[in-house]
């Protein structure tokens, strides 16, 4: 479980961990890690933290070789953080951003789940089995002012996903999405937005809560995960499901 040390990636760990599942926790704040694992240690699970940054592809596989030589085998990935980290770029427009910022935004909403993505499948195409779970934002679904390179670099790794659906099927690997927006128990993290945006920051928080028809917390999410990291779902992959309460309806 990659990008679990805090919010959504947390409950996640959390969930797989109520579930059965023995949780690697994974990311780069070792003492914030550490207290999940020792959460879900201290609720009856099966848990330990390696840390890892998912935008350094050799630490990513340095990561998961190591699960694969502790553990033998690594049977789900849930693929989350680096884009929601807090050192991570807001929303700017278009015309405000740099190159730089474009690298960024690929860098944390699309590599970092690749990395993490192609290692692990090499690690499942061992075993012909595995799930693989990648979370983003429905912003690469839904066309979304402010976020055009957050959303495209998203947009790019679903697509990526439902390709890999294909090439990875014949191995036994099933890979499927989650997106979300708007998460009631995680903090927004508004640092460095375009002028234009940041000003009306609140008010844009305020129109997303009025138009959800339903509250998403991150236990939402998690259980949206957990879904397609089990046996319930052996028939789907390719897929990508929006757990963002009525937001919006992307086909």
């Amino acid at each position: 479980m990659t990008g679990a040390t805090a919010y959504i990636g947390r409950a996640i760990a959390l969930e797989l961990a109520r579930r059965g599942a023995h949780v690697v926790v994974s990311g780069r704040n070792a003492a914030a890690g550490q207290a999940v694992a020792d959460e879900i240690a201290a609720a009856g699970g099966r848990a330990e933290f390696a840390a890892a940054d998912l935008t350094d592809r050799a630490a990513v596989q340095a990561l998961v070789d190591g699960i694969v030589q502790r553990h033998g085998r690594l049977d789900v990935l849930a693929a989350s953080g680096a884009g929601a980290s807090s050192d991570s770029l807001a929303f700017k427009l278009f015309m405000d951003m740099s190159g730089e910022d474009f690298e960024t935004y690929i860098r944390s909403h699309w590599l970092a789940r690749a990395h993490v993505i192609q290692a692990a499948a090499a690690a499942m195409r061992a075993n012909k089995r595995g799930k693989i779970v990648a979370i983003g934002t429905d912003a690469g679904r839904v066309a979304t002012v402010g976020e055009s390179f957050i959303g495209g670099a998203t947009g790019g790794m679903m697509q990526m996903c439902r390709v890999l659906a294909r090439e990875l099927g014949r191995d036994g690997i099933r890979i499927n999405a989650v997106a979300m927006s708007y998460i009631a128990d995680a903090e927004p993290r508004w640092g460095g937005a375009s002028p234009a945006l940041a000003s009306h920051e609140r008010g844009m928080l305020q129109q997303l809560k009025k138009r959800m028809l339903f509250p998403v917390h991150c236990a939402d999410i998690a259980q949206a995960v957990a879904f397609f990291a089990g046996p319930e779902s052996d028939a789907i992959t390719g897929q990508t499901l929006s757990v963002n309460g009525g937001l919006s309806t992307p086909g």
